[in-house]
């Protein structure tokens, strides 16, 4: 009887154990100052020169209503260098994207043919991907370091609103009160209108820099998503510079977009 009594509070107490709810650790949210998150957003960008990665990527066009999925291999070197390689779970390369800082070339091998630019700001809309939106990504700090921009700091609940000013409203940027962390970023366009909006989740430490694994990359003006997820992020190893120089393979038309214009 004492037996099957001490059987049963075993048992009692072991489901009285699994049932309690498990204690989940408050959230602290933290204080800092306009000075402190700009030190520390562009420390952060400071630790990283290169980056080596492989992707999954996901393009989504709004208007014409149309998605692709890919994968890619990623290569950046500050503070514009490119390249990037887009091909399917099987078969062969779908895209390649090479900027060597001035200039860049996007290969097609289905359509047999090279664009190249010397206007970094043209768009690379063969490939549905845009070089700028994928740059803004790595720069989070470049406005900041632009002369005459005032910084403005709105403190809320959970996060900090970070305000770039110059003449008119530049960009702004959420900081998360509990990591400090870069948690979305606006940028706007002389009208005011958004111009670009990028989404940073899943921070993960590597070689102790915080680093997203994933990013949502939306340009309203071109209804266009780009998703991200960066897998196997290697940073600061060497990249030789040939790398960001892209020779057009044998019998592939080069077209210059600079000279349609």
């Amino acid at each position: 009887m004492r037996k099957l009594f001490l059987s049963s509070m075993i048992l009692f107490l072991f489901l009285l154990g699994a049932c309690a709810p498990r204690y989940v650790k408050p959230t602290i949210y933290r204080e800092a100052t306009l000075e402190e998150l700009i030190e520390l957003i562009q420390r952060r960008e400071d630790k990283i020169e290169t980056i080596k990665a492989s992707l999954r990527m996901g393009f989504r066009d709004l208007e014409k209503k149309s998605s692709q999925h890919c994968l890619g291999v990623f290569l950046f070197k500050k503070p514009d260098r490119f390249r990037i390689k887009g091909y399917p779970q099987m078969g062969p390369t779908l895209f390649e994207i090479v900027s060597d800082g001035e200039s860049f070339w996007v290969y097609i091998p289905k359509e047999g043919k090279v664009y190249l630019s010397q206007d970094l700001k043209k768009e690379a809309s063969k490939a549905d991907f845009n070089l700028q939106d994928l740059r803004s990504v790595f720069s989070v700090a470049e406005i900041l370091n632009q002369p005459d921009v005032n910084k403005f700091l709105e403190k809320r609940e959970k996060e900090y609103i970070l305000y770039l000013v110059k003449k008119r409203l530049l960009e702004k940027v959420w900081i998360g009160r509990s990591d400090f962390l870069v948690t979305k970023i606006q940028r706007f366009d002389e009208d005011g209108s958004l111009a670009l909006e990028v989404s940073f989740n899943e921070y993960q430490k590597i070689n102790r820099i915080d680093f997203p694994e994933k990013v949502r990359i939306y340009n309203p003006k071109e209804k266009r998503i780009l998703t991200l997820l960066i897998q196997k992020v290697r940073l600061n190893e060497a990249i030789k510079p040939e790398v960001f120089q892209f020779k057009a393979p044998k019998g592939i038309e080069v077209i210059n977009l600079n000279k349609e214009e």
